[in-house]
């Protein structure tokens, strides 16, 4: 079926393609689309072949969107997968996201980044599901593990999002939810100035983006973020990051 495809298996029975794998899908001059009754059927494969792949990463599913993820230093990194537009459209984003996030809700979406501006190609960020979608789930993996992985190599510690935080605050007013991450690090760095400065820019808009889809739900017990953020910004300026440690696990318990 896949002729001319060198095959190697992993440690665990899964198959790993490497370049081969790029060049099945980059390759690709027709797609075949799927049938409209089909569509969900080939997105439960795709994610299950998906995991196959990257067996580092642990799994969330609905029938819209695909969460892959693993914890890293208190560091949640997610590759989400989306039916975008039409069911046969998929997006996909990465996200880095703290693992005490203040927003319980396991979709919600904080430093979101396009696959494509992580490879430097706009266009990367979008997919057909077709008949073709194993070829697919063998090159998203591959660039997962290529692209996706220096990308949260480079920024998988608290200290390194300081360091490296120009490259993370936001050039524009967009629905990127970077001031989260960056007010995390400001507080498990313990500097007080950069967390006053990302909590006023996080104040001047609240909205938390979450994965789109039908069966996502608001989290019950959602703090109001306008004052809980108020109250870390005073504890921060009176360097009680104790307090504010504390005032995070409180949430997480409700």
């Amino acid at each position: 079926m896949y002729g001319g495809t060198q095959r190697i298996h992993g440690r665990y029975g899964q198959l790993f393609f490497g370049r081969a794998g790029l060049e099945m899908w980059e390759n690709l001059e027709v797609y075949r689309p799927l049938d409209k009754k089909g569509i969900n059927s080939a997105f439960n494969k795709f994610a299950q072949e998906l995991t196959n792949q990257l067996s580092e990463f642990a799994v969330d599913q609905t029938n819209s969107v695909i969460k892959i993820y693993r914890l890293r230093n208190n560091l949640e990194q997610c590759v989400f997968i989306e039916k975008h537009i039409s069911p046969d459209k998929l997006q996909v984003r990465v996200c880095i996201k703290p693992t005490d996030f203040y927003r319980k809700h396991k979709f919600a979406m904080v430093n979101i980044v396009p696959l494509g501006d992580i490879m430097g190609q706009h266009r990367k960020s979008f997919y057909p599901l077709t008949e073709e979608w194993f070829d697919l789930a063998i090159y998203l993996s591959e660039r997962i593990k290529l692209d996706v992985e220096r990308y949260f190599a480079k920024f998988d510690s608290y200290e390194k999002i300081i360091k490296l935080r120009k490259e993370i605050e936001p050039k524009d007013f967009g629905l990127d939810n970077k001031y989260e991450l960056l007010i995390y690090a400001a507080i498990k760095t313990r500097n007080s100035h950069l967390l006053a400065v990302y909590i006023d820019k996080k104040l001047e808009r609240t909205t938390i983006q979450i994965a789109n889809s039908e069966y996502l739900e608001e989290e019950k017990d959602e703090i109001d973020e306008v004052d809980f953020l108020g109250k870390v910004k005073r504890f921060g300026q009176e360097n009680k990051f104790d307090d504010i440690e504390e005032m995070l696990k409180s949430v997480l318990k409700k």
